[in-house]
C-alpha cells in the first residue's frame, strides 16, 4: 500500500469496557442480509435473523477493539489511494454524505495497515493447506465449484487474505477479553427496537384503513 503507518505505543490488551448498546448501520445490515440469504439458501428467516444478529454483535465488539488498537498507530494517507478506495465504496453507500464515505475509506485503509503490522508482530499467517481445506469445506457445504480458486493464483491469494483477516480479528477478540458485552442490555435494545417497529407498523395500518373507509365528500354542484 502507498499509505503508511507508524506505531506510537504498545497495544494494551488489558483494556476494560462494557458494551451496553449496539451501533447498527442500515446499509451494512442490508449487505450482510443479502450475503446470508445467498449463502444459506435453505435457512428459515428466523435462522437468517439469528445469524445476522450474531454478526452485528461481533462487528460491534470488533469495532470497539479496533478503536482502541488504532490509538496506538499514526497513519499517513496517500491521496490517490484514498480516492481509489472512496470510488470503490461509493456504490455500497449511495446517498451517503461524501465526508462519511471518506471516513469509512480511511478506516478501511487503517484496518488493512494495522492488520499487516499485527500479522508480522504476532506471527499470524495462513498456509496453503489451510486455504485448500477451507475451499474443500466450502465445496462440501455449497456444492459450488472451487477449481477456479485453486488454479487461479489471484483468486487463491484472495481467499488467503480473507482467512488471514478473520484469523487476526479472532485473535484480537480473544486477547481483548476484558472488553465484553452486556447481553441483557443488548437484548433489551433489540426488544425495544422490535416494539417500536411493531407500533409503527400498527399505526401505518390504522391510517391506511382509515383512509380506505373514509367516505368521499359529495361533489359540489
Amino acid at each position: 500500500m502507498k499509505s503508511t503507518i507508524k506505531k506510537i505505543s504498545n497495544i494494551n490488551v488489558e483494556k476494560e469496557e462494557v458494551i451496553k448498546s449496539l451501533r447498527v448501520d442500515r446499509s451494512i445490515v442490508e449487505m450482510h442480509m443479502k450475503r446470508l440469504t445467498e449463502l444459506f439458501k435453505t435457512d428459515t428467516p428466523q435462522q437468517i435473523g439469528q445469524k445476522l444478529q450474531n454478526i452485528i454483535i461481533r462487528d460491534n465488539l470488533f469495532n470497539v477493539i479496533m478503536e482502541e488498537v488504532a490509538r496506538n498507530y499514526e497513519v499517513t494517507f496517500d491521496e490517490a489511494e484514498l480516492k481509489d478506495v472512496i470510488k470503490r465504496l461509493e456504490p455500497q453507500f449511495q446517498g451517503r454524505d461524501e465526508k462519511v464515505i471518506t471516513e469509512i475509506a480511511k478506516k478501511v485503509i487503517t484496518k488493512t495497515l494495522i492488520f499487516q503490522e499485527i500479522a508480522k508482530e504476532w506471527k499470524i499467517n495462513v498456509n496453503d493447506q489451510e486455504v485448500n481445506d477451507s475451499l474443500e469445506q466450502y465445496y462440501k457445504f455449497s456444492n459450488e465449484p472451487i477449481r477456479a480458486y485453486k488454479e487461479d493464483k489471484t483468486k487463491f491469494e484472495g481467499i488467503r487474505n480473507v482467512m488471514l483477516e478473520e484469523k487476526i480479528a479472532n485473535e484480537l477478540i480473544r486477547r481483548f477479553s476484558k472488553i465484553r458485552l452486556d447481553h441483557e442490555a443488548i437484548l433489551k435494545q433489540f426488544q425495544d427496537a422490535a416494539k417500536r417497529q411493531q407500533e409503527a407498523a400498527t399505526t401505518k395500518t390504522k391510517v391506511e384503513e382509515t383512509n380506505t373507509t373514509k367516505p368521499k365528500e359529495e361533489t359540489k354542484k
